[in-house]
């Protein structure tokens, strides 16, 4: 499966990036995708998909080993899973029973307020967490946030929108 992914790389440089992520955070991504989709031919076809996204993303990483690239990482592969299973309840209509949500806020985040605001950004709903982190922590544009959650750019303004103004009635709670 290495090579299939090594293959959609532009230079050898970016061969050797992926080789890097795949040995290092593989397993982590099927872990994750299978304690959403409970299946193993689904949490394999997220880990591919969410492997293209990775590799339409990779000037974004920039460290391997760092949890930066790790948050990035099961960001995306927690989004392409629940996305999946959302659309696979919504195939065959059955009831989601218990979904854990993991932490994704490792990382301190420059644009805010360091460790107190991801303790805040990491309360939100998962769906304001991950924008903010995509938004704020890596620095992504909208449109790119858009494209790794698969959701309209629209949506994605105003998820920012909605989770910025959730952290300032929190900060102004204090």
């Amino acid at each position: 499966m290495l090579a299939v992914y090594m293959s959609m790389a532009d230079s050898p440089e970016d061969k050797r990036k992926i080789e890097k992520l795949f040995h290092k955070y593989n397993k982590l991504m099927y872990s994750i995708a299978y304690k959403i989709l409970l299946q193993h031919e689904d949490a394999e076809d997220a880990v591919f998909d969410s492997w293209e996204k990775i590799i339409r993303h990779l000037d974004k990483i920039n460290e391997i080993e760092c949890n930066k690239t790790r948050s990035f990482i099961v960001t995306i592969i927690r989004r392409v899973s629940i996305n999946r299973y959302h659309a696979k309840k919504r195939q065959s209509r059955v009831a989601l029973d218990d979904m854990e949500e993991s932490s994704l806020f490792a990382v301190k985040d420059q644009y805010l307020d360091r460790v107190e605001t991801n303790i805040w950004i990491d309360s939100l709903p998962a769906k304001y967490r991950d924008v903010l982190y995509f938004y704020y922590v890596l620095d992504m544009e909208c449109k790119e946030i858009a494209e790794i959650m698969s959701i309209p750019v629209g949506t994605v303004t105003s998820q920012i929108m909605r989770g910025r103004n959730m952290l300032k009635e929190r900060k102004n709670e204090l």
